[in-house]
């Protein structure tokens, strides 16, 4: 049960909420437009590649589950990243209605490569913090993860 009582400081404006889906947006919008231009995918269709990419034989209804995408979407995606090679689908032997995700070589490799551009993009996002604000920052999100899960 979520606690309403009052806490003995005062909460900035807006809601933090909105304040971290501004700097998600913004993050996810910068990114988006350089994987666009370098690998010719979106920041969406990365993050499947990538979930994929952890589980191996994985479901499309895993796949939305684990990438925080709706189904539809993950959908859509899928189609476009069969057609141009860089997922396969597989019928699993065991159970031929069940269909299993995987990345090709074309997918791996440009998971590699999205992978390398996404940390060269955090390290120069998080440059606007010290050391000491990033270590507290990750403590912050890393409890407040938490606290979502719960």
């Amino acid at each position: 049960m979520v606690s309403l009582a009052r806490r003995s400081f005062d909460l900035p404006e807006p809601f933090l909420t909105f304040r971290i889906d501004q700097v998600n947006q913004a993050a996810m919008a910068k990114a988006s437009q350089v994987y666009k231009e370098k690998l010719g995918l979106n920041i969406r269709e990365l993050r499947v590649i990538r979930t994929i990419g952890d589980e191996p034989g994985m479901s499309s209804k895993a796949l939305s589950e684990a990438s925080f995408i709706e189904q539809t979407l993950v959908s859509k995606h899928l189609r476009k990243l069969v057609a141009e090679g860089y997922i396969r689908r597989d019928l699993e032997s065991a159970d031929a209605r069940r269909v299993a995700l995987r990345l090709t070589a074309k997918g791996e490799t440009v998971r590699r490569e999205a992978d390398r551009l996404g940390e060269v993009m955090e390290r120069d996002f998080l440059s606007a913090l010290t050391p000491e604000e990033l270590e507290v920052f990750n403590r912050c999100i890393t409890k407040l993860k938490g606290w979502g899960a719960s």
